[in-house]
């Protein structure tokens, strides 16, 4: 990857010991430091709210404003269990394709609600990282629920 024309300068602060590692594995790799900066930020940076569909874009973003309690919240938030009742009588009525209009738009409704609770909890967990907070694995998160 070669550093692209609209490339910014930026100059950065390491530890000794990150620049020694950065400057060998260049060397390694025989590629210039800016393009191994630039692909190992790429890669261990998580996405932004540019990969999220647009529609949940708006309320995810006013999450990184919430304190930290309320990001625990979010993230240890489940669906409303009657909601997860009605959307497996759903699934089910749908799979043996006895599933009426008003109950397609019921079941889109609440994979709608499934996949914006999916996504808030995710970018919860991911905003508590970025603060320095230990989060838990999924495992772990599960074995509590």
């Amino acid at each position: 990857m070669a550093v692209s024309p609209a490339a910014e300068t930026l100059t950065i602060r390491l530890p000794a010991a990150s620049a020694r590692r950065l400057h060998r594995v260049a060397e390694i790799a025989r590629r210039p430091v800016d393009d191994v900066v630039a692909e190992v930020l790429d890669a261990g940076l998580p996405p932004l709210l540019d990969a999220v569909p647009e529609a949940m874009r708006g309320d995810l973003a006013q999450m990184e404003g919430l304190a930290d309690d309320a990001l625990w919240e979010r993230l240890h938030a489940q669906l409303d269990p009657q909601d997860v009742e009605r959307y497996d009588a759903l699934l089910e009525a749908n799979t043996a394709g006895t599933l009426d209009d008003a109950g397609r738009d019921g079941l889109r409704e609440l994979r709608l609600k499934a996949d914006r609770l999916m996504f808030e909890k995710a970018y919860a967990a991911l905003l508590l990282k970025w603060r320095g907070q230990h989060v838990p694995s999924l495992a772990d998160l599960e074995a509590t629920a």
